[in-house]
């Protein structure tokens, strides 16, 4: 079910019929989302891991295959990623009004397990150079980042590859608040626990990219209703063409940070 993105209508009466426009710029936001087409994988994406259908064996099974990718996102979920990406580019020209900047959008590659992605930040601090990764979040989540002083586990994996493929020590998570832009820098170090839960993610990936190497297609980890099931882009392929499948490979750990 998509969330409602637009709120309070039906305040009073005009010559304006504000539900024919809500419904008009409802669209407006699904046009944007991505083309229906064939799409195929050749490598794990750090963004993508640790969170929905990016712990499922099966789906990343099926992204490697190749498949039908059917975007799923509702208008809400459009509308958050345009802004998370117009705040990221906001945010690096700020970090190069700064002096600090080394650069931004580094490619990464690693061949084993197979993974290519795009540091959003490299800065010098102290004679270091550092990996960053800005992110745009609620006012709730926010307020708990604060609190804590800890990430979400998938922006943890992130940040983990990002510095394990650029071999640097130190990182950090830049939380924005969309409500406010208020923003709390999270450091990351490569300390033992980071490399413990690094080293499982990427046995977990091993495993995943050698069932689709040996053509073992891994059974279902989820029931149909789920929600991961339900806003994954290869659904239709999962569930109504392919079978059960033939190796029971486990959800991604998701650790406690």
């Amino acid at each position: 079910m998509s969330r409602e993105i637009v709120q309070n209508l039906k305040f009073r009466n005009t010559t304006l019929d504000a539900d024919a426009l809500a419904a008009l710029v409802e669209q407006g936001y699904l046009q944007q989302r991505r083309e229906t087409k064939f799409s195929q994988k050749k490598t794990f994406s750090p963004s993508s891991i640790g969170y929905g259908h990016g712990t499922c064996p099966r789906y990343w099974y099926l992204a490697f295959t190749g498949g039908e990718a059917v975007d799923t996102a509702d208008a809400l979920g459009i509308a958050n990623m345009m802004n998370g990406s117009s705040a990221h580019d906001r945010l690096q020209k700020i970090f190069e009004n700064t002096g600090i900047l080394v650069d931004t959008e580094v490619e990464i590659r690693l061949s084993d397990p197979p993974v290519r992605g795009f540091i959003d930040l490299l800065i010098r601090w102290n004679g270091e150079v550092v990996v960053g990764e800005i992110k745009t979040t609620r006012q709730e989540a926010f307020l708990f980042r604060q609190s804590s002083m800890k990430p979400s586990a998938n922006h943890l994996f992130q940040v983990l590859i990002y510095m394990d493929a650029t071999k640097k020590s130190l990182g950090f998570l830049f939380y924005e608040n969309k409500n406010t832009q208020e923003y709390v820098i999270i450091p990351v170090e490569m300390n033992e626990k980071n490399q413990e839960i690094l080293a499982n993610a990427y046995d977990w990936m091993r495993k995943t990219y050698a069932s689709w190497e040996n053509k073992e297609l891994p059974k279902r980890p989820f029931q149909k209703r789920n929600k991961i099931c339900q806003n994954c882009p290869l659904f239709d392929s999962c569930w109504n063409e392919l079978p059960e499948g033939v190796v029971g490979l486990p959800v991604m750990e998701v650790p406690k940070v």
